[in-house]
């Protein structure tokens, strides 16, 4: 790993530096230099000033944590039933989060906009196998490599045989195009700038699709459509219909933003409000039209991995600090993620040997990861014998974390076991 933040022999080794920072980033919003060194200290009988510390937070030392990630992302496990890989390889959902960060950090993290315009802001790509649980990519970037860009620089990593869902912000004609060229699948909803054409090569009419579902009485409809004017996408259309409730939202949202912009709100735009509309490539006997929503909605697991940064890890909580001491917390706390999510994939194959249709709560289990973080450090540094502490710790501490769903709904892993 040349990353030449080991040049020469040093008392403080870079296994020592990289372990003393992932267990202390629980709390690294509190965490001093002098704490750094206490802990080096009573962990290594590392003597070392807080000045030396310092300086060991350069370009060198963050490229050795990047490295560090992306070797850990690169071992993937494969634990998933292989039942529930009949049609797809991978289905892979990626967004992005931000936060603020203090105004110091602005040049090299300049915010955007109104939002965080005098501040500086963080922004984290990071995309997931939600079949295998295996982590695809992650990346601390800037604001100004919006999603759409993210987009068109990833290209080159679409594998054939996977799906991928995303939001709105990363969806391109080019993006679509590369799916379909390389032979995987795509499913997202539909980009309101998209044009759409029916078989006979006319734009669809929101109007008349009111007509049809009201006729037939139908909430779902399922369409080959053609999608762009100048790309020419071929994919599936399906529209479904949404209650009154979404729907009056949806149109005094649509009101107040047509006001802000001082134009008009079309009768094809009110329309158009009543429905989800999706678009995918996947065959209609692999993914039926009332399975649809469902699979989309595998995308939010992600915005449950970012609220457990946020609420528990305190991912988006920055001080005033060297902006590659910043970097390396941020990416040390990452790190640790990683470290556990290992165990929550294996926790996952335990549970599903014989019900695949069940799995373990990130929230939950990650709450429980932050009582029990102390003692994996000892198991890691062989003071504990790994065998007492699954027994003695772990396994009594991931009880009950079992993921469960609200009345009336299913958990996620049971619309994935839906599709094998």
């Amino acid at each position: 790993m040349n990353t030449g933040f080991v040049k020469r022999s040093r008392k403080l080794s870079a296994a020592h530096f990289m372990n003393t920072l992932i267990f202390s980033c629980i709390h690294p919003t509190y965490t001093s230099l002098p704490d750094i060194a206490a802990d080096l200290r009573q962990q290594f009988c590392v003597d070392i000033t807080k000045e030396a510390i310092h300086k060991r937070f350069n370009t060198q030392a963050v490229d050795f944590f990047k490295a560090m990630i992306k070797s850990h992302i690169s071992e993937q496990l494969s634990l998933r039933d292989s039942r529930l890989k009949k049609h797809f390889k991978a289905i892979n959902i990626k967004d992005s989060s931000k936060f603020s960060l203090p105004g110091v950090y602005h040049g090299d993290y300049p915010g955007f906009g109104n939002f965080s315009k005098t501040r500086g802001m963080m922004n984290i790509q990071y995309e997931y196998d939600i079949l295998s649980g295996n982590w695809k990519t992650i990346e601390l970037t800037s604001v100004k490599v919006n999603d759409q860009q993210d987009s068109k620089l990833s290209i080159d990593s679409i594998c054939s045989g996977e799906l991928y869902i995303r939001d709105l912000g990363y969806v391109t004609p080019s993006y679509l195009k590369s799916i379909v060229q390389k032979g995987a699948s795509f499913l997202n909803r539909l980009p309101s700038q998209a044009s759409v054409y029916t078989s006979d090569k006319k734009t669809i009419d929101w109007k008349s699709i009111e007509r049809k579902i009201n006729k037939t009485g139908k909430n779902i409809l399922d369409m080959d459509v053609t999608i762009y004017e100048k790309e020419h996408i071929s994919c599936r259309l399906i529209i479904e219909r949404v209650p009154d409730s979404v729907y009056m939202k949806r149109i005094k949202h649509a009101e107040v933003s047509a006001k802000s912009h001082r134009v008009g709100l079309t009768q094809q735009h009110r329309a158009r409000c009543h429905y989800n509309t999706f678009i995918t490539n996947v065959d209609r006997e692999v993914l039926p039209a009332q399975m649809i929503r469902q699979v989309y909605y595998l995308r939010w697991q992600i915005e449950l991995v970012f609220k457990t940064w946020k609420s528990f890890l305190k991912i988006d909580n920055v001080k005033k600090v060297k902006k590659e001491r910043l970097e390396c917390q941020l990416l040390a706390k990452l790190l640790w993620v990683l470290l556990n999510w290992r165990l929550l994939q294996r926790c996952n194959h335990h549970v599903q040997k014989d019900n695949p249709s069940i799995g373990i709560s990130i929230l939950k289990f990650f709450k429980r990861c932050i009582t029990f973080s102390t003692t994996l450090r000892q198991v890691i540094l062989r003071k504990i014998p790994i065998t007492h502490w699954l027994n003695q710790t772990f396994l009594p501490l991931i009880e009950n974390t079992r993921c469960q769903a609200p009345t009336g709904k299913i958990t996620h892993y049971q619309v994935i076991y839906s599709l094998s």
